[in-house]
C-alpha cells in the first residue's frame, strides 16, 4: 500500500560520497521502530542475523554509522515520506471526517532532560536541587496530529529552538502544514496555550477554525462569558450515566486582538459511577467543568458536536505522546543531535502510521478480538526474527 522501500530511496542527505545508501539507513530505523527495539544499541546486538541482508540487500549498518548518517538527512525529504503516507491513507479512506469535519490537534512534548549531555540546540532551565541550582538541558517539540473516528496520523513536528517559547515553533508548524496540506484539517484543537490571537488569526487567514481550551489567562473574555452563562439555562443531556449541562454563546468581542468575534462553550459534566463502600453498593459522583473558545459559528457546528471536538483534543496526549513514550520508546534520544532527533521522530511517525493502518485496516475484526496492539507488535518482531527463511549466523 505504501511502497516504503521506494520512498526511503528518494530521501537525500548531505554526504558527498556515501558508502551506505540513505534508503538503507532509513529502512533500518523504520524496522527498529516496527520491532519496538528501544535503542540503536539494541538494534546493533542483532547484527548477526542474516535477515538483514535479505531485507536490506546488505549487512546492517552499525549503531555509530546510523547515528552519524542521521545527522546528514534532509528533513524536507523525510517529511515527504510522511506526506506520501498521508496521501495513501486519504485515498484509502483511512482518514475519515467526524460529523463532516476533519480535525487536527496540536501540542508540545518534552522528549528528555539531562544535567550532563547537551548540544547547541538544547533548551536550558535552572533546577533547584539539594546541592544547589543546576542547569538542566532538554529538547521540546510541537506535534500536529490528524484525528479521525478510528484512526489518527501524526503528520509533522517542529523542534523548539533556544530562546523561543512554544508558540513560535507551533506557528511555523501550522503554517507549513497549511501550505503543504491545505485540506488536511478544518478544525485545529489545542490546550489553553494555543488560545492566542496569532494562532487563531493564522487559521482564519487560511479559512480554518480553532477550538481551544479557555482558562483564566483570558480573564476579560472568561468573565464576560461566565456572567452571561449565569443568566442562561443550560442545554441538559443525560447519556450513559453522565449528565451534560452545556452553555453556548457567540459573537464575543472581548478579545480585540482576534480578527473576528469568538464563541465560548461551557460543558459541565457530572459522572455517576457505581462503587462499593464498606461492602455496600454506593454511587460516586464527580464533576468536570470545561470551557472552550472557538471561531466556529454555531450555525456550522452545534453545541454538542463542538463539545465532542473539544474532548477529542486529549487524544494527542493520551493516545499520542503516552503511547509513543511507553510503547515506542520515544522518551529518550536515539542520537543527541537536532537533525537526528527530529528525523527519528518523523520516521517514528511513519512507523506509527503504517503499524496502526495494518492493525485497523488489514486485520479483520475477528482477528483483533482479545489482542492488544502490543501483542501484535510482539508477533511482528517474533516472526521477523524467527522466520525460518532467515537463519541467524552460526
Amino acid at each position: 500500500m505504501f511502497d516504503l522501500d521506494a520512498q526511503w530511496r528518494g530521501v537525500r542527505d548531505s554526504r558527498l560520497e556515501p558508502r551506505i545508501p540513505t534508503g538503507v539507513v532509513l529502512q533500518t530505523i523504520w524496522l527498529m521502530f516496527i520491532c519496538r527495539l528501544p535503542s540503536l544499541n539494541a538494534l546493533d546486538e542483532r547484527r548477526g542475523h542474516r535477515l538483514w541482508r535479505h531485507y536490506l540487500g546488505r549487512a546492517l549498518p552499525s549503531a555509530d554509522e546510523i547515528a552519524w548518517e542521521s545527522e546528514q538527512l534532509i528533513l524536507t525529504d523525510v517529511r515527504e515520506v510522511l506526506a506520501h503516507v498521508y496521501t495513501r491513507c486519504l485515498r484509502a479512506k483511512v482518514l475519515r471526517p467526524v460529523y463532516g469535519w476533519r480535525g487536527a490537534a496540536i501540542d508540545g512534548h518534552e522528549i528528555n532532560a539531562s544535567y550532563s549531555r547537551c548540544c547547541d540546540a538544547c533548551l536550558t532551565r535552572q533546577i533547584e536541587t539539594a546541592a544547589g541550582a543546576r542547569t538542566q538541558y532538554y529538547h521540546r517539540l510541537v506535534v500536529l496530529e490528524l484525528i479521525g473516528p478510528d484512526y489518527r496520523l501524526l503528520l509533522d513536528a517542529e523542534l523548539q529552538a533556544p530562546g523561543e517559547d512554544e508558540l513560535t515553533p507551533a506557528r511555523r508548524l501550522i503554517a507549513r502544514v497549511l501550505l503543504r496540506f491545505p485540506r488536511a484539517f478544518d478544525i485545529l484543537m489545542g490546550d489553553a496555550l494555543y488560545a492566542c490571537a496569532p494562532i487563531l488569526n493564522l487559521l482564519a487567514e487560511h479559512k480554518k477554525y480553532g477550538l481551544m481550551v479557555l482558562k483564566d489567562d483570558r480573564r476579560i473574555l472568561m468573565q464576560d462569558a461566565l456572567a452571561l452563562f449565569a443568566g442562561q439555562s443550560p442545554q441538559v443531556v443525560e447519556q450513559a450515566g453522565t449528565r451534560y449541562e452545556r452553555w453556548d454563546l457567540d459573537n464575543f468581542t472581548s478579545w480585540p486582538e482576534v480578527q473576528a468575534p469568538v464563541r465560548v462553550i461551557r460543558s459541565r459534566e457530572i459522572h455517576c459511577q457505581p462503587v462499593i463502600r464498606g461492602g455496600r453498593p454506593a454511587t460516586q459522583t464527580t464533576a468536570h467543568d470545561w470551557i472552550w473558545v472557538t471561531t466556529i459559528p454555531a450555525a456550522l457546528l452545534n453545541t454538542e458536536r463542538a463539545s465532542t471536538f473539544g474532548h477529542v483534543w486529549w487524544q494527542i496526549e493520551n493516545q499520542g505522546f503516552n503511547e509513543l513514550s511507553n510503547v515506542w520508546h520515544s522518551d529518550h534520544y536515539f542520537h543527541h543531535h537536532p537533525v537526528s532527533i527530529l528525523a527519528f521522530w518523523l520516521i517514528l511517525f511513519v512507523a506509527h502510521a503504517t503499524f496502526h493502518c495494518f492493525i485497523t485496516r488489514n486485520l479483520k475484526p475477528a482477528a483483533r478480538i482479545g489482542m492488544s496492539t502490543i501483542r501484535f507488535a510482539e508477533q511482528l518482531f517474533a516472526e521477523f526474527i524467527l522466520d525460518p527463511v532467515w537463519v541467524p549466523d552460526g
